[in-house]
């Protein structure tokens, strides 16, 4: 057989092989693709789980604080409820929680965690009074790096303080000073648990003043 003859064929062989090889590439970039696809919806569903999941455990916490709140006129468990709120799910145990009187003119202090109580005992309902004199008067909540108000002095500690609210009418204040070292900072959760003490907490605080007036 002439070299003429048989280049032909072996061209044939050599296209065929580069043919069949080049299919198998194609095959294992598809293979590879889809492989790369299924990893990443098995990601991106991991990631559903986990985000369902803490939302599932937000939306318990903010049952049960709410509960914690109803569950009792007593004046002192309410308070404590309130500290426990703050201490567990916000994660702080620097806070105070106060209480406006009217006849006087002032914040007092109703119960706190971690602070000088001797500080922050009585504060001037004005506006000159520092933060949290400032939030009680306009209502308006504070939060370190997300308002336009300037701490100074004393307040220069305060991470957030927030107004308790009847309606319109601001009752009280709660004061957070610092999150435990193990929180790099307040997430979305913790700002529903503020809204959550701003009404919650100022209408069962209310309740157990008329509950005291009551009896």
């Amino acid at each position: 057989m002439s070299n003429d003859t048989i280049r032909p064929f072996i061209q044939k062989i050599v296209t065929d092989a580069r043919e069949y090889v080049q299919s198998l590439l194609d095959e294992n970039r598809r293979l590879h693709d889809l492989l790369s696809e299924i990893q990443e919806d098995s990601r991106k569903a991991s990631e559903r789980y986990v985000e369902v999941e803490q939302q599932n455990t937000n939306l318990a916490n903010l049952y049960v604080a709410s509960y914690q709140l109803h569950g009792t006129l007593d004046r002192e468990r309410i308070l404590e409820s309130m500290k426990e709120i703050i201490i567990n799910l916000i994660g702080s145990e620097e806070l105070a929680i106060w209480e406006v009187e009217q006849e006087r003119e002032e914040l007092r202090l109703a119960a706190s965690f971690g602070i000088d109580e001797e500080q922050w005992r009585s504060i001037p309902l004005d506006s000159n009074s520092g933060l949290v004199g400032i939030v009680t008067v306009s209502g308006e909540r504070y939060v370190a790096g997300q308002s336009p108000m300037t701490p100074q002095g004393r307040d220069e500690k305060l991470l957030a303080c927030i107004p308790l609210k009847l309606d319109d009418r601001v009752i009280g204040a709660i004061g957070i000073f610092s999150l435990l070292a193990q929180k790099q900072g307040l997430e979305p959760v913790d700002f529903e648990l503020f809204d959550l003490l701003a009404t919650h907490g100022a209408t069962a605080l209310y309740c157990t003043r008329l509950a005291e007036v009551a009896a």
